[in-house]
């Protein structure tokens, strides 16, 4: 009977002494998402930071006595999602941030609030993160750690007590690049993780542009200011502009060819605009020595339809508008609606400016909105962005990730908070 006593006793002190009750907060997004090459699979990895609040039971001076005591934790979690269905792959915990020696009925430290993460870049099958002013190396494969920052300490001698203490002396350049707390910069290649001394990688810079007769252009400056939009592109032998009445007439207003040669120099109205599109026409143009073209006009497309802020879909890092084949054609981002109930949508016209399909997504283009990303994969549209609701007069946004079939505009979403 004693020992029977003394088991019931034992268990009923882990039971007092155990978690009671568990609160998690909608995941938050850590930075950007990144699409990562899985043995020449694409997929999409996100970071996010999520904050849990455990009510645990202290116990007292009695066993039919107790009180509770909250204690808060931070946790860093990676995941990868399929691009084909929009849905996980798999999830991996790397690092909980919580006050390890709470004790007693007080709520315990709230440590970690404040630390953020970032996904830096992919180096053959490493990819390397920030998380809280550490840097962390893990699989591409599947996410698992390969080593923070004691590791690449006891990999690389010369690192030990050198490692920076904030996230703004790390970067990526084809490898982890760090400078040490003694100003002796590093990168960190190859599966071994070592260090070696960095040599930047060499950037040319594109030489001068110059006019036909040789003396230096002068480059209209380029405003960084909201995104860049595409609206112009060469369709099937013509130049079809996407603009609304004023700035067509802006685009017209070319003396020295600059808007054609520069379509982001040409007027941008807000996003409330509806744009149509355009026929430019163009003729060449000799003033002085110098020979170039130049629009002359722009005629209005019969039958072509209009877009709430309209403009194309862009190759990443350029101007360019993306030229989808099977059939000949292009996409077009735009808005449902002005308001916070609009959502995003993308539109695919062939050659002829006929609409194959619209797809709306849930996400929203409001002045509050976080700019959404995208990626555009062999038949596919990849993108990420936030949805934001109205419920009882609380605002609240939702981060959905939608992949679109570039055959017939069928989608498949998930929400990052919903899971």
């Amino acid at each position: 009977m004693r020992v029977c006593r003394t088991i019931v006793l034992t268990l009923l002190a882990m039971v007092l002494a155990a978690c009671t009750s568990r609160h998690f907060d909608p995941p938050q997004l850590a930075g950007r998402p990144a699409l990562v090459d899985d043995a020449g699979k694409p997929r999409l990895w996100v970071l996010t930071k999520q904050e849990e609040q455990r009510q645990v039971t202290v116990r007292g001076s009695t066993l039919n006595s107790g009180r509770f005591r909250t204690d808060t934790f931070f946790h860093f979690d990676l995941q990868a999602i399929d691009p084909e269905t929009a849905r996980p792959l798999w999830k991996q915990r790397l690092l909980t941030l919580g006050d390890d020696k709470a004790h007693g009925t007080r709520p315990s430290r709230v440590i970690g609030s404040a630390a953020d993460g970032a996904l830096l870049g992919q180096e053959g099958d490493v990819v390397w993160l920030v998380l809280d002013h550490e840097p962390w190396a893990v699989s591409a494969a599947d996410g698992k750690p390969l080593a923070n920052g004691a590791g690449l300490e006891e990999r690389n001698p010369a690192l030990k007590g050198m490692l920076p203490s904030e996230s703004k002396f790390y970067g990526f350049d084809k490898g982890l690049v760090l400078m040490a707390a003694d100003a002796r910069q590093f990168v960190v290649r190859g599966p071994d993780l070592k260090a070696i001394p960095y040599v930047p990688t060499p950037v040319t810079a594109p030489p001068p542009e110059l006019k036909s007769n040789g003396s230096p252009r002068i480059v209209p400056l380029r405003i960084d200011i909201g995104e860049v939009p595409a609206r112009l592109v060469e369709l099937d032998g013509r130049r079809i502009g996407l603009y609304s009445e004023k700035e067509a007439r802006d685009a017209a207003d070319d003396t020295f060819g600059d808007h054609l040669r520069y379509p982001y120099s040409i007027l941008k109205e807000g996003a409330q605009v509806r744009r149509v599109f355009w026929q430019a026409n163009t003729v060449p143009m000799t003033r002085f020595d110098e020979t170039y073209d130049r629009f002359t006009d722009f005629t209005p497309i019969d039958g072509a339809r209009g877009f709430l802020n309209g403009r194309f879909v862009k190759v990443h890092g350029t101007d360019d508008a993306v030229l989808l084949d099977q059939p000949t054609g292009v996409l077009v981002w735009h808005d449902t609606r002005i308001d916070s109930e609009g959502r995003l949508a993308v539109t695919r016209l062939d050659a002829g400016l006929k609409n194959l399909w619209t797809t709306e997504l849930p996400i929203s283009e409001t002045p509050n909105s976080p700019a959404f990303s995208y990626w555009l994969l062999p038949g596919r549209l990849l993108v990420m962005g936030a949805e934001q609701t109205t419920k009882d007069g609380v605002t609240s946004w939702e981060t959905q990730i939608a992949t679109l079939s570039l055959a017939d505009g069928s989608r498949k979403t998930w929400s990052l908070q919903g899971e």
